[in-house]
């Protein structure tokens, strides 16, 4: 069974159609399932608001981008809450990096996917991420 831990820079760049989004949608159309943290969906909204202060008249795109992940991408995705046992482990995790903490809790509930499930598989193009694991 294959399982895809989907990150926010795999997330971003299938949803605004950047190098690598076919690498995305077709590892997340082979895997029988998708998991993430709650994170995912804050740092998703907070990159389609930067979008829309940075390039007046992307309302458009942006909506559609909004629809693609709350209609489509969403329902796939089982989300981890961001715990107590996650903060822990994030703050321990890759001591000899500069990882920042947002990086650290998407990798602590990673780690927290693959006691469940050896089977989940990082999907991530963030060179921080992918160095630590």
């Amino acid at each position: 069974m294959i399982v895809e831990y989907l990150e926010t820079s795999a997330l971003l760049r299938l949803l605004l159609g950047q190098e690598g989004a076919e690498e995305v949608r077709g590892r997340l159309a082979r895997a029988e399932h998708a998991v993430s943290s709650r994170l995912l969906e804050v740092e998703a909204d907070r990159a389609l608001l930067r979008i829309l202060l940075d390039r007046p008249g992307s309302g458009t795109l942006v909506a559609d981008m909004r629809r693609e992940f709350t209609g489509h991408l969403r329902p796939r995705i089982t989300f981890f809450e961001i715990t107590r046992e996650i903060c822990v482990t994030a703050g321990r995790v890759a001591p000899a990096s500069r990882l920042r903490a947002l990086d650290a809790i998407h990798i602590a509930t990673f780690l927290n996917a693959r006691e469940l499930s050896k089977d989940v598989r990082m999907l991530s193009f963030d060179e921080r991420i992918l160095s630590a694991l």
